[in-house]
């Protein structure tokens, strides 16, 4: 059963209703005008009311984080050092200036929850972008305080961004880890030089430019997609590490190298 078969078949579904997809291949095989199970009918689940059980969790190391974020509309201008000593502080590791400083005062940003687009928040307006729904995009800020537990210490510790749309600088701790320039791409960030335990908490920063345009579609702007803490093993194999190459061996068998 192809995808528009699929699409056709729940597209009548009602509101509160759940179809679940086994349903409909399981009817599949139906045409127009005709009921489930007769020759050429369209596929026709039966409905449910309970939701299908939760995916269990594939990797215990990652933790969501969509809770505890901060958002700020607009751009924020990052003052410009005054005299040689500020110069010299403001190029070294941990000494972000504005928005992204550590002791930035954020109080009076908005909370909110991953996944965040805050183009979809704006109004429509007849001179914008008809490709992006017309409505603006612009600049935002997000800041998060993260706490690791003092038994983190000594773990390999990374942060991942699913999507962030779409250019995009991350600091942590006051220091640039990241710059994207695509809202198609994760982004992984190695954690362990930066991170600090316990009651040290940690400052992750995203400054999120969402004027650029990739596609003749709705894109959005933000932190789109979900944000993952992963903690591993001192030693582990990273992220896509491992690579499988089906090959036939000369006898004719299946083999497989990995790396």
């Amino acid at each position: 059963m192809n995808r528009r078969q699929l699409l056709i078949g729940t597209a009548g579904a009602g509101v509160g209703v759940v179809v679940r997809p086994t349903d409909a291949f399981a009817a599949a095989g139906a045409g127009p005008g005709r009921q489930a199970g007769e020759a050429g009918a369209l596929p026709m689940p039966a409905p449910s009311r309970t939701l299908p059980p939760a995916m269990h969790v594939q990797d215990p190391s990652c933790t969501r984080i969509e809770r505890g974020w901060l958002f700020h509309e607009g751009d924020i201008a990052t003052p410009a050092p005054e005299g040689h000593n500020a110069t010299y502080l403001s190029v070294k590791a941990g000494n972000a200036l504005g928005a992204a400083a550590m002791a930035f005062d954020d109080s009076d940003w908005m909370p909110v929850r991953l996944p965040h687009d805050w183009a979809s928040a704006q109004p429509f307006e007849r001179d914008a972008n008809i490709s992006q729904g017309y409505r603006r995009r612009g600049i935002g800020w997000y800041r998060r305080t993260l706490r690791l537990e003092a038994d983190d210490r000594g773990k390999t510790i990374a942060l991942r961004f699913d999507g962030i749309a779409s250019n995009a600088t991350i600091w942590v701790n006051g220091s640039v880890v990241a710059h994207n320039w695509s809202a198609y791409n994760s982004v992984e960030i190695d954690l362990t030089p930066f991170a600090r335990f316990g009651d040290d908490l940690n400052m992750i920063v995203v400054r999120v430019d969402a004027t650029a345009m990739e596609g003749w579609w709705y894109e959005g702007a933000g932190l789109y997609r979900h944000v993952w803490l992963i903690r591993r093993a001192p030693v582990a194999i990273v992220t896509d590490g491992v690579h499988c190459d089906p090959r036939r061996d000369p006898a004719g068998g299946g083999m497989c190298r990995s790396r």
